[in-house]
């Protein structure tokens, strides 16, 4: 029970600074320094106002100086760090798999959340979390089967873009590469046809409300996390309930 408290604190933690990482990255600003502040009113936020969650609760959703909306986003981002960091304890306990799986957790929200916003997922995020799934690999899946997925998912949704003629951008095509390297070559499939078939929903719920038309472009930034963390979290699963259809 302590430790599950622990974990629930530090993934709150976690969250609140890939908030930071979320806002700063795109805006190529340092993620050291200066302190948070208000963008609107660029008043420095006191500690008051930075403990994750619980602030959100107290300023009920506006900053303390100006006034002004904080963006739904924070509460949101430490909320789905919190749940998928204990998600993934629960399944592997305190291990190897469980720091890789929060590791590439972070790294997923962070692009999907820049994705959702800016409508770009960056080169600063996704060629270090290759790197990092590539070294990590050498204490999971292994080193041949992290390049062969990095290899594997990248080249496909490359050719995708190339066909599609800019209908799919060169971020969505470098996180499939970053997706590939912590998945390996068998998870990289999986993630490939459940991303598609998320994001291919998504699209049909968008055309159906008039939301968009055929020429609309589709941010699949949020649909390659999702179905990335899915494989990685419930790969098993999901394979022997398709089996199953059969």
């Amino acid at each position: 029970m302590h430790i599950t408290i622990l974990i629930l604190i530090t993934a709150l933690l976690i969250g609140s600074f890939l908030n930071v990482v979320i806002y700063r990255l795109p805006r190529q600003e340092s993620l050291l320094g200066p302190g948070s502040h208000c963008p609107h009113c660029r008043q420095m936020l006191t500690a008051r106002d930075l403990v994750p969650l619980a602030s959100y609760i107290w300023l009920k959703g506006r900053c303390r100086n100006c006034g002004q909306p904080i963006s739904l986003r924070y509460p949101l981002v430490e909320m789905l760090t919190t749940a998928c960091y204990l998600i993934i304890y629960l399944k592997w306990g305190l291990s190897l798999q469980t720091a890789v799986g929060w590791v590439f957790t972070g790294l997923l929200l962070v692009a999907a959340f820049i994705d959702i916003e800016q409508g770009i997922i960056p080169d600063r995020l996704t060629y270090p979390g290759m790197v990092a799934g590539l070294i990590l690999s050498l204490l999971t899946i292994g080193l041949r089967s992290s390049l062969s997925g990095l290899l594997l998912y990248g080249c496909f949704l490359l050719a995708t873009a190339l066909i599609s003629r800019g209908g799919m951008g060169g971020g969505d095509v470098k996180m499939a590469g970053l997706i590939g390297s912590f998945l390996g070559w068998p998870g990289s499939i999986a993630a490939l046809f459940l991303s598609s078939l998320l994001g291919g929903i998504w699209a049909v719920v968008l055309l159906l409300s008039k939301q968009a038309t055929r020429k609309s472009a589709i941010k699949f930034g949020p649909f390659l996390s999702l179905g990335a963390w899915l494989v990685f979290v419930y790969g098993q699963q999901l394979i022997d309930l398709y089996l199953s259809l059969y």
